[in-house]
This record gives structure tokens, C-alpha cells and sequence, in this order.
């Protein structure tokens, strides 16, 4: 194919992901009203939601049902994905990305569960508490804001083995490489996590950075068995 052909291949499978995921949206936001009142109660425990401007609240209901979207249509986007890499591809490489797709999601959605489940409760019951009686007041966006980046940091963590998986079979990486850029991506996550949380505690940067750890680490064990069981 030509340039032309790919770019105009490129633009018909963004579309197609997109429709999709903001019919999804639009639905999603109908209901976003609920949906904030159901997430605040479970990771708040009920506290009073506060705003601070007018359009906050909007944007409070945007950004969660843009996220949720997200989830829900990723298999989607990421089948449309493989079709637009398709043509490029062997046989062989086909039939390992189709096996790998799946685990990919199911991974990510281990990784946000974690999150919401896990991470966050813990991270708000000890922060969120009265400091020499005084009681601090949640902003609604902030709060959710944070909220979707940790889950969606955790998420796309647990997304690394899976990604380099995919990188060594189609041997645009190797386990030694891994190694090698491990400490110059471990600084820049971090810094990168700094830049998304705006958590002066730390804590925020301290949790993102320790699952890209264990996932990166993960995946160059995963990597070393791989390439040794293609040898």
C-alpha cells in the first residue's frame, strides 16, 4: 500500500472506533448523575460533594463517562486496531495477536479493578480524614479527576506484559533491550506520574510507579522465556 492508502486506511478505522465509543458516551453521560453518586458513596463514604465553579460539576460527569466509555468499547478499538495492522502481518502473527488481544483486556480490566477496589478506598480513608478538626471539603472534579488517572495509570500498567509480548514476537524489542531502558523508563513514569496526579504527598507517584516495577519486571522474565522457547 501506499502512504496515501495507509493514511486513508488509518482514518476510515479511527472512525470506526469512534462512532462506537461516543454513541457509548452519550448514553453513558445521560446517566452520569448516577453514576457519580454511586462512585463518590463507595470510594467517599457519603461525604458532601462540593463545587467550585459553575461548569465544574459538567465536566465531572464528561470525564467519567468519557473513561467508562472508554473501557467499555476498548475491545473495539483494539479489534480495529489489528485490522489496520493486518495487512502487514503474517499468518503466524495474525493468529498470536488474536490469542494476545483478549489478555489484554481482561489485564487492563484486572488492573482498573484493582484500582477502584483496592487502591483508592485505601489511599482516601488515610488522607481523606479531619486534621485538628478540621474537615476537609472534596471538589468533585479533583476528586474524580484523580480517581480516573490513578485507575487509568493501574490499568495500562498491567497492560505492559501484554505489550511486550507482542513487541518480542514481532521482535521490535528484546528481553536484553528491556533491561538495558529499564532505569530511563522507570525515571521518566515517575516523573510522568508526578505530572498527572498532582499528589504532593507522593503516595499517587509511589503506587504508579511500583506496578510499571512489577509489570516491567514481569515482562522481561516473560520475554527471556519467550525468546528461549522459540530457540
Amino acid at each position: 500500500m501506499e502512504l496515501r492508502e495507509h493514511i486513508a486506511e488509518l482514518r476510515d478505522r479511527t472512525v470506526k472506533a469512534a462512532i462506537p465509543y461516543f454513541i457509548v458516551l452519550g448514553i453513558l453521560f445521560y446517566r452520569s448523575d448516577h453514576l457519580i453518586t454511586y462512585i463518590w458513596n463507595n470510594l467517599f463514604q457519603g461525604r458532601e460533594m462540593v463545587v467550585y465553579t459553575p461548569p465544574e460539576y459538567m465536566i465531572a460527569r464528561i470525564l467519567l463517562s468519557a473513561f467508562i466509555a472508554f473501557i467499555i468499547t476498548y475491545p473495539w478499538i483494539i479489534y480495529q486496531l489489528y485490522l489496520f495492522m493486518k495487512p502487514g502481518l503474517y499468518e503466524h502473527e495474525r493468529r498470536f495477536l488474536r490469542l494476545v488481544f483478549p489478555f489484554s483486556y481482561v489485564s487492563f480490566i484486572i488492573g482498573a479493578l484493582l484500582s477502584y477496589f483496592l487502591i483508592l478506598p485505601v489511599l482516601y480513608s488515610t488522607f481523606v480524614v479531619e486534621y485538628f478538626g478540621a474537615e476537609p471539603y472534596l471538589s468533585v472534579r479533583e476528586s474524580l479527576q484523580n480517581s480516573v488517572k490513578l485507575t487509568l495509570s493501574i490499568g495500562l500498567a498491567f497492560q505492559i506484559p501484554t505489550a511486550t509480548l507482542v513487541a518480542v514476537k514481532l521482535r521490535l524489542a528484546s528481553s536484553k533491550w528491556l533491561k538495558e531502558k529499564r532505569l530511563i523508563i522507570y525515571i521518566a513514569v515517575f516523573i510522568l506520574a508526578t505530572n498527572i496526579t498532582f499528589d504532593i504527598t507522593g503516595l499517587s507517584q509511589v503506587i504508579i510507579l511500583t506496578a510499571v516495577v512489577v509489570m516491567y519486571e514481569l515482562s522481561i522474565l516473560i520475554a527471556r522465556v519467550f525468546e528461549g522457547g522459540e530457540k
